[in-house]
């Protein structure tokens, strides 16, 4: 990683010895360099009313929106749950390339998260007319393992075309219920 990455997320957490919020300019300057996964742990930390911010600020660049959806995955918070499941919800469907790479993101960030809606929020992508957005909804799901997936998981294995979603339906199935 560059060492500009790691100073300017460093001066993000830095500031009153990390216990000052950053500011949504100095977030979205993080984002805008790909931080990796412990970066966007650290800004899920400290900066998460930033990232719902930009995740869903519609003038905000598609690639920083997607990295704040991301490191919201990190933000163990009943805030950052809600605005995952709400952001699908309203993005849910879209015919907008850009909205299914983020509805993507926020579908993987929930998963990780899980919760007792994971079903009701991600079941719907399973549809989807996009074949990404149907792999990272059976991808969510699997890492939720909610077992009330397993149902819709198994109707839409049932009825899928795309050899690539299937398998990735069949893994999800394997997660939540193996050595059955």
């Amino acid at each position: 990683m560059p060492i500009i990455h790691v100073a300017c997320l460093a001066a993000l957490v830095a500031a009153d010895g990390g216990a000052a919020a950053p500011t949504r300019h100095d977030v979205e300057a993080a984002l805008s360099k790909d931080p990796g996964p412990s970066e966007l742990r650290k800004l899920a930390a400290s900066a998460e009313p930033a990232l719902a911010a930009i995740a869903g600020d519609a003038a905000a660049p598609s690639p920083v929106r997607g990295r704040a959806l991301s490191a919201l995955a990190y933000a163990r918070s009943g805030r950052a749950h809600a605005f995952l499941e709400n952001f699908i919800i309203k993005k849910t469907p879209s015919r907008d390339p850009a909205d299914h790479a983020l509805v993507r993101r926020a579908a993987m960030a929930l998963g990780w998260q899980s919760g007792p809606r994971l079903t009701e929020v991600l079941g719907p992508l399973l549809d989807s007319d996009d074949r990404d957005v149907r792999m990272d909804a059976a991808a969510a799901l699997g890492l939720g393992r909610a077992h009330d997936a397993e149902k819709v998981l198994r109707d839409h294995l049932a009825v899928e075309t795309d050899p690539a979603v299937k398998q990735q339906i069949a893994s999800a199935l394997k997660a939540i219920a193996p050595a059955r």
